[in-house]
């Protein structure tokens, strides 16, 4: 499959949110139908140089078959070193399981690294899959802190 990765626009915004809801948690917390309620939150990310979301997209049909949010973070700790947190990585469920995630998690280790970021750190709901949490730890992500 053919794809790229690049920085979401606002046209994007339906395509994300219908990734987000494309779950079994997205499900219950995602409301697709009503745009509205994210348009505040997705302009702020968007207008930040400390926020971005990034799409995965089908060459092919130009659809958006994948998505990841990232935060990069000023912090004190380990002598001042920038973070970036990912959250919010989705597959489009059908594509599961065909190395596309891998690919959307190395495009956001690169962008943490371009943006000076010493520590790369992702959140993952304690309720996802064993399958989701392997998937994670293959690429080196272990779980440092629940609450």
């Amino acid at each position: 499959m053919n794809y790229h990765i690049r920085k979401s626009e606002y046209c994007d915004l339906g395509s994300i949110v219908r990734l987000l809801a494309d779950d079994k948690l997205g499900k219950g917390r995602e409301a697709a139908e009503n745009l509205e309620m994210y348009l505040a939150s997705y302009k702020e990310i968007l207008e930040s140089p400390f926020f971005d979301v990034f799409v995965m997209g089908d060459e092919n049909s130009k659809e958006i078959i994948g998505t990841y949010q990232m935060m990069f973070l000023p912090h004190l700790s380990f002598e001042g070193t920038r973070r970036a947190q990912i959250e919010s990585v989705r597959i489009l469920s059908t594509l599961r399981g065909k190395g596309l995630g891998e690919k959307l998690m190395e495009h956001a280790i690169e962008q943490a690294q371009e943006n000076g970021c010493g520590i790369v750190q992702l959140t993952s709901n304690k309720d996802r899959s064993e399958q989701a949490h392997g998937f994670y730890k293959k690429l080196g992500f272990s779980s440092t802190h629940e609450v």
